[in-house]
């Protein structure tokens, strides 16, 4: 291996690194969010407010090193593949670092935990997003592109859970379609936005399952319908 080559894998270890990284304070904000809206702790909810900016400046960073190596070092096949999903990556572990932001300043407006009936419907798309999260830094870290595929294909799953939640809510604050009064309706809205921000984790998370897949496979399957057999098609 010639010394170019080896400065390339050298920056290549640094931005994968640097990627881990970003997944790894993302997912301490995405944990945050949900317990502050489970248990109504705010100091919770505040640190992940506070982290935005980590998470900000981490993904400047990392497009600049990825950059950096696409100009420098011209990579190809799976080197060209991973800068090129990296940079792709930290757009959707920037929205869901904003997505738990979200969560966690309505969970500050309500000021506690959700009514019990709604929390409990809730709590499944918490599930599902969190632990959907944890399976795509999962299945990137040892790029294990069957483990991503796996997830890409729950996107539906995540959808029905989400619909199933906002019925539920609905049906406790407007029952027998009367419209909610005053707080009930207050706390209804925040209870309908919470659970968009926690679907857009899901198609988030899928997003960089996709990504993964990619690296690992060389094949781009963002608008393959699940029924559909994979190819590898990059010319990567």
């Amino acid at each position: 291996m010639n010394d170019k080559e080896t400065q390339l894998q050298h920056g290549i270890t640094r931005l994968r690194t640097r990627l881990l990284v970003m997944c790894a304070t993302v997912g301490i904000a995405v944990d945050d969010a949900c317990s502050a809206l489970a248990t109504g702790n705010m100091g919770r909810a505040g640190a992940v407010i506070d982290g935005e900016m980590a998470v900000n400046a981490l993904e400047t960073e990392i497009d600049e090193m990825a950059l950096t190596l696409l100009v420098r070092h011209q990579p190809v096949a799976q080197d060209l593949r991973f800068i090129v999903a990296a940079l792709r990556m930290v757009i959707d572990l920037e929205r869901i670092g904003d997505e738990a932001v979200n969560i966690a300043e309505r969970a500050i407006i309500v000021h506690e935990r959700l009514p019990e009936p709604v929390l409990s419907v809730v709590s499944p798309l918490m599930a599902a997003a969190s632990g959907g999260y944890k399976k795509s830094v999962e299945a990137l870290r040892l790029g294990d592109g069957a483990k991503a595929l796996d997830l890409c294909r729950s996107d539906d799953e995540n959808t029905q859970i989400e619909v199933q939640a906002l019925h539920r809510i609905v049906d406790y604050f407007c029952p027998n379609g009367d419209k909610a009064q005053g707080n009930q309706a207050y706390i209804g809205m925040n209870g309908i936005l919470i659970c968009r921000s926690l679907n857009r984790i899901c198609r988030r998370s899928a997003n960089i399952a996709e990504q993964t897949y990619f690296i690992a496979e060389g094949a781009n399957i963002k608008h393959v319908p699940a029924h559909r057999p994979v190819q590898a098609d990059s010319p990567c």
